[in-house]
C-alpha cells in the first residue's frame, strides 16, 4: 500500500496477492493487510475485485466485503474483471468517482495486483480533484 495522495488517496494489492496463482487466502493474511491499512491510517476500501477473485476468501466466516465492513471500514464495490480491455468501463470509473466522494478518507483502491484497474481508477480520481480542491477527511 502507498499513497497517492498522502493522507486522502492510497492504492495497493487484494489482500494475499503474491502473483497470478489463484490460491486460498487465509484469514491471518487478511487481518495482517487490513491491520496494514489501518496503520496507514485508511478509514474507507474501494474494491475493484470481480467474482472469480472473492471466492479466493471462502475461509473467512463472511464474504471479503462484509469482512472489511465488519472489521471497521467503510466499502465500495465495483466489480471489474481482470485482463479486460480497456481495464474499467466509463460506468466503472464514474461509480468510483462517485463511490470517492462519498467515503471518509482516506481511501484505499485495490483490485487484485493493484495495477491495471487500480491505475485506472486512481487516474480517474486523481484527475477529478485536479480541478477541484482535495476534500477534507470528516472528524
Amino acid at each position: 500500500m502507498r499513497w497517492v495522495i498522502e493522507g486522502q488517496l492510497a492504492r495497493g494489492t487484494r489482500p494475499g496477492y503474491t502473483g497470478e496463482r489463484a490460491a486460498q487466502v487465509p484469514q491471518d493474511v487478511v487481518d495482517a493487510w487490513l491491520s496494514q491499512a489501518r496503520e496507514l491510517g485508511v478509514r474507507s476500501i474501494i474494491c475493484l475485485l470481480a467474482e472469480d477473485q472473492l471466492s479466493l476468501y471462502d475461509s473467512l466466516p463472511t464474504d471479503l466485503i462484509s469482512y472489511y465492513r465488519e472489521k471497521g471500514f467503510a466499502v465500495a464495490h465495483i466489480p471489474a474483471r481482470d485482463h479486460q480491455r480497456p481495464p474499467l468501463t466509463k460506468s466503472h470509473v464514474d461509480a468510483i468517482w462517485q463511490a470517492y466522494q462519498r467515503l471518509p478518507t482516506p481511501v484505499l483502491v485495490h483490485c487484485s495486483a493493484g495495477i491495471d484497474r487500480t491505475a485506472r481508477a486512481i487516474e480517474h480520481i486523481t484527475g477529478k480533484l485536479g480541478g477541484q480542491r482535495q476534500k477534507p477527511s470528516p472528524p
